[in-house]
């Protein structure tokens, strides 16, 4: 009796320990607000911005899906995220979509995607495509169709394009991907079924039918 009492009280003070951690705060402001489909949706017009954590999202307009808990940007939307102390994320397009709880985001219209380390280094890679995605929990991003990525003087295009932020690895594959670089020197083309840039390690391994057109200019 001794050790089922013991249990029961062990539950109901991690119930309470889980009770008590306190939610975070979402706060939307704007010019206007508007109560949709007997509160389902609550729509934000004009200079509309969205605070949550450290996460910051402006727009022209925005709906908050109550039930659902997602809320839709519109109209130059910018989105700032710190998915590390050092590492800020800048995102910008004509649509976002964000769910609340997981922080999930996918841009769309014309999206581009900015990781700045505001660390010692001050690098800095710039993502375009037709559809980003980012998901919050595991710090990566996914691109389709068209992507793009600037890093440290090269250019890289593919048809898909995954981002690991936190390992800082860049994977592009399909629609047989290229590198573009240029110098003082030489004009190079590379391209592969699959290229992997290692942002920390300043690497780029290429792998599968692998070509390269080097082109020397003239001095």
């Amino acid at each position: 009796m001794k050790t089922i009492t013991l249990i029961f009280f062990l539950l109901i003070l991690v119930s309470t320990v889980f009770a008590e951690k306190p939610k975070e705060t979402m706060n939307i402001t704007g010019e206007r607000m508007e109560v949709l489909k007997r509160g389902e949706i609550t729509r934000f017009l004009g200079n509309v911005r969205l605070v949550k954590g450290k996460d910051v999202i402006v727009s022209d307009l925005m709906e908050h899906y109550e039930k659902k808990d997602y809320v839709v940007g519109k109209g130059n939307v910018h989105f700032t995220a710190y998915p590390e102390e050092s590492i800020r994320l800048e995102a910008f397009s004509d649509q976002l979509t964000y769910n609340v709880q997981s922080r999930d985001t996918t841009l769309t219209g014309n999206p581009e995607l900015i990781r700045i380390n505001e660390g010692e280094s001050q690098e800095t890679v710039k993502i375009r495509g037709e559809i980003i995605e980012l998901f919050g929990r595991e710090k990566k991003a996914h691109v389709k169709t068209g992507a793009r990525v600037e890093y440290g003087g090269m250019v890289a295009l593919s048809e898909i394009l995954d981002y690991d932020y936190e390992t800082r690895k860049i994977v592009l594959s399909g629609g047989s991907p290229h590198i573009y670089q240029e110098d003082e020197q030489v004009t190079a083309d590379y391209s592969a079924e699959v290229i992997t840039i290692f942002v920390d390690e300043q690497r780029v391994v290429m792998e599968g039918n692998v070509k390269a057109f080097i082109h020397p200019k003239k001095t």
